[in-house]
């Protein structure tokens, strides 16, 4: 009888230790895109790959897995902070859009690993900005850890005059997360929505790619840009990775196409490019930086930063 319970003991151990393996190669297959991406840097909740582009350009893919990586916003200092839950309110006197601080990438990178050391696994860029004094003000509204920060500040945005008719009643897009999912959806300039709704705790707003600046009035020329989407790879509902394509010089639709292949179902986005693209990864290290002259800068004042959760969100 010992024998047999020893014998079985040693099959339910190895049933369990199979079931712990599938599970694992499940959610590793979740986070490997399809075969013209090369692995950089994969983690238990974070990729990071590379695909060689036509004439010796490069996409670059991240796939974060927002149940296991912790998406930090980081922002330049600020005396004040944004009103009016969201709304988007350039020209409207009774709310002051503030004006933070920009700061250059490195020290935004070595703060950030010096915090976090070995769970950092990337930082990029983010939010659009317009004037290149040592402070700015962010173009649309974001909001973080449950605060809206700021309202709007772009003349490419929904105001009586923009500075191209086309932008008069823009329709923006809100990219929103927590810590199982993300999603992207319209915003509501008049109602701030879905930055006023107090379950909203992240949210940046920004352009659909293909309402972009550099879509509508600049013919889509090549340059360097950031998009992104949301994925369900588990197949459970609701979008638990944030897929991010920075390219080095390709158009808008070329980069929004490289999202399309890998699955992406719903908006795609595009945040701050051209000389403002920053890619930092904590194995290789600087990726792209962003560049001076020319109206172009070095210091930003909105990054995000992701890094591995302590705590894993499972649904």
């Amino acid at each position: 009888m010992n024998g047999i319970t020893k014998y079985s003991v040693l099959l339910i151990v190895f049933a369990w230790a199979a079931i712990g393996l599938f599970i694992y190669l499940a959610n590793a297959q979740s986070l490997t895109p399809n075969n013209s991406f090369d692995p950089i840097d994969v983690r238990d909740g974070a990729g990071l790959y590379k695909k060689q582009l036509a004439n010796g350009n490069a996409a670059y893919l991240q796939l974060i897995d927002l149940r296991k990586t912790q998406i930090d916003q980081l922002i330049g200092e600020t005396e004040e902070i944004g009103e009016g839950q969201g709304l988007y309110y350039r020209g409207a006197n009774q709310y002051r859009n503030p004006f933070f601080k920009r700061k250059l990438f490195s020290e935004v990178a070595d703060s950030y690993v010096k915090t976090y050391t070995e769970r950092v696994f990337s930082i990029i860029n983010c939010a659009f900005f317009e004037q290149y004094q040592p402070a700015t003000q962010l173009s649309f509204p974001v909001k973080i850890n449950g605060q809206v920060i700021a309202g709007g500040n772009s003349p490419y945005g929904p105001i009586e005059q923009p500075k191209d008719p086309r932008y008069k009643n823009i329709r923006l897009k809100a990219l929103v997360w927590d810590d199982r999912r993300a999603y992207v959806t319209d915003y509501d300039p008049q109602t701030g929505k879905p930055l006023s709704e107090t379950e909203v705790k992240n949210a940046i707003v920004t352009y659909k790619y293909s309402d972009h600046p550099a879509k509508i009035l600049a013919n889509d020329r090549t340059n360097r840009y950031h998009v992104m989407a949301t994925l369900d790879r588990d197949g459970n509902g609701g979008d638990e990775l944030l897929a991010i394509i920075t390219v080095n010089k390709a158009t808008l639709e070329e980069s929004a196409n490289l999202l399309r292949e890998l699955g992406a179902p719903g908006d795609i986005i595009a945040i701050d490019g051209g000389t403002s693209v920053y890619l930092f990864n904590s194995k290789v290290g600087n990726i792209m930086l962003p560049q001076s002259g020319n109206g172009g800068t070095r210091e930003l004042p909105h990054y995000l930063g992701f890094r591995t959760r302590l705590i894993q969100k499972e649904d």
